[in-house]
């Protein structure tokens, strides 16, 4: 009969009894049988690619159970833990970078962390009562456990270093098996509250839970989809146990095998569906010459499995055909890349392209320059521009130096030709009184002749 089904029965017997004692010793025992113990030489999880792609699991090939690591087709086994008590559960943090799991090595299971190589073991939790079943939070600043030291199993949080503990769930059954939504927003368990174990979700600070799953059997160790949308357990609803899938509000309840043995202990591998992020794409010189080869400097960060390559492409066919070159990392996430040499008046067009571990790519835009014979440092257009300017500019001063030297001129006085004097008249014409200049015969008016 499969652990968690003994469980049930047992955990129901001896309350039936009403022996506190018995019912802690019991339920730590089972807890642990039905959540995370799996046959020793099983690998706990399945891969979390991380930064390098290797996978935790336990093993007593060694004497007792213990954490190893290797690579993902098997190579490269690494003893990670080494101490006569168990250290179970692994489970990689988001960055790959540390493990964290549990450990009777103090006299009771408590939660420590590693790094990724089994260096710097460091102990979580300091608790008379058991903690077990770690989560890390999808950016990794907290972990989500089970712990009993209230006298029954809830659900707790802390940060990465094991303060500010939190306890999340109260009641007076098994809450276990905390698994965080890709977003960080919720918080997937499994629980007996309700008389048999179900899935539950609950918001990341214990609030809003809602029950997804009632049967008459057992639903155990819900894992999300790395999207979001589902959540992934399993069952002892066909009579042994299978993989079932839902969506994440419980809707659609579908199993994913059907066969005699028994399937259980799953963990849904992330995929990375978030590309690089490329920025601050920089050339040098600004104006290459036909002897420079030209420097491109780039900066390239990936938030899922890491980076796979970065290159520099570049074209002097206006885009028709690309050379693909190789860039590599000078500081940090900076990459450097070289453009060779161009004859004079070639046009390069340049960009950079990223592709990280799981197959996603992106590409800076394309930029560009013309390679040019500088004069003093300078374009030639803008040499000559410049010069010309310059001319104008003496050119201007120039004559207004010659203009200023020039003294003006007296104003001279304008001559106007004398009008000549007009003679008096001598005499007035007898008719129309008209007056008569000297030596005039008739009237100019009425035309008598004068006498």
């Amino acid at each position: 009969m499969p652990l968690e089904y003994r469980r049930k029965n047992s955990l129901a017997s001896v309350k039936n009894v009403g022996t506190f004692i018995l019912v802690a010793a019991l339920a730590i025992i089972l807890v642990v049988n039905s959540c995370f113990s799996p046959p020793a030489t099983q690998p706990v999880y399945a891969a979390f690619s991380g930064a390098n792609g290797k996978i935790a699991f336990v093993s007593d090939r060694d004497g007792n159970d213990e954490i190893y690591a290797m690579n993902a087709e098997g190579s490269g086994v690494t003893r990670l833990t080494n101490n006569p008590n168990a250290d179970f559960s692994p489970r990689w943090s988001p960055d790959g970078t540390k493990i964290v799991f549990v450990s009777d090595r103090d006299g009771n299971f408590e939660i420590y962390v590693m790094n990724a190589d089994g260096s710097s073991v460091t102990r979580l939790t300091n608790d008379p009562g058991t903690d077990l079943l770690p989560a890390w939070s999808p950016d990794g600043s907290k972990i989500a456990f089970m712990s009993d030291r209230d006298g029954d199993g809830e659900i707790y949080v802390m940060n990465a270093d094991g303060s500010s503990v939190t306890q999340l769930t109260n009641n007076a059954d098994y809450d276990e098996c905390p698994n965080w939504s890709p977003d960080g927003s919720k918080i997937a368990f499994d629980s007996n509250r309700d008389g048999d174990y179900e899935i539950y979700v609950m918001n990341a600070d214990g609030l809003s839970v809602t029950k997804l799953t009632d049967n008459s059997d057992e639903d155990y160790w819900p894992v999300w989809s790395p999207d979001g949308t589902k959540i992934a357990f399993y069952s002892y609803r066909d009579g042994n146990f299978e993989i079932y899938v839902m969506n994440a509000d419980g809707s659609y309840q579908s199993n994913l095998t059907n066969n005699p043995a028994s399937d259980f202990w799953l963990d849904w591998q992330p995929t990375d569906i978030t590309p690089p992020v490329i920025s601050n794409v920089a050339r040098n010189p600004q104006q290459p010459q036909p002897s420079d080869a030209v420097t491109v400097t780039v900066n390239v960060t990936d938030v899922g499995f890491g980076l796979k390559t970065v290159t520099l492409r570049y074209s002097t066919d206006g885009g028709s055909t690309w050379t693909n070159l190789a860039m590599t990392v000078s500081t940090g996430s900076s990459y450097t890349g070289t453009i060779p040499a161009k004859p004079e008046g070639t046009t390069v067009q340049f960009k950079v392209k990223a592709e990280d571990k799981a197959g996603n790519t992106i590409e800076s835009s394309v930029a560009s320059y013309t390679s040019k014979t500088l004069i003093f440092g300078m374009d030639p257009m803008m040499f000559y521009m410049l010069i010309g300017g310059l001319v104008v500019v003496v050119v201007i001063v120039v004559v207004l130096i010659v203009m200023r030297g020039r003294k003006p001129k007296p104003p001279t006085a304008p001559t106007y030709a004398p009008t000549p004097p007009t003679a008096p008249p001598t005499a007035f014409c007898p008719t129309c009184g008209t007056p008569i200049p000297p030596g005039t015969t008739f009237c100019p008016k009425c035309g008598r002749k004068l006498q």
